[in-house]
């Protein structure tokens, strides 16, 4: 079993950076009026933040399905949809200097505390 929970926290990581990765990407995808569809699809296939990204997705995918063979999807589940918006809340202001407000922060206690609550009944 803990090899499972180490699969769903591999998998929780990559999907994460994956999502920040897109947002970078987001950020540096051109205007695509005008452009042609070679042209669009080069601008796109040479942002390595959306290739990466692309690439950490399918791993997690990978890493998720080799957890769900070891933990219940009512466990693995509440664990990789919120601790993903843990993780993705905390990159996003280290990475991308989004700031949280005390209700975003306050809110993001629960989850952890909602989390830590369903790791604690599985031990």
């Amino acid at each position: 079993m803990a090899q499972g929970y180490l699969f769903l926290i591999i998998a929780l990581v990559f999907n994460a950076t994956a999502n920040i990765l897109m947002k970078l990407a987001s950020r540096r995808v051109p205007s695509m009026e005008g452009l042609s569809l070679v042209e669009k699809a080069l601008a796109l296939v040479t942002n390595y933040h959306l290739v990466l990204g692309l690439v950490l997705f399918a791993s997690n995918i990978l890493f998720y399905v080799l957890a769900l063979k070891r933990i219940n999807l009512s466990i693995a589940y509440p664990i990789m949809s919120s601790g993903g918006f843990l993780l993705i809340s905390v990159f996003s202001v280290y990475f991308l200097h989004e700031t949280l407000t005390g209700l975003q922060i306050g809110g993001i206690v629960l989850i952890a505390a909602g989390i830590a609550l369903l790791a604690y009944n599985i031990a």
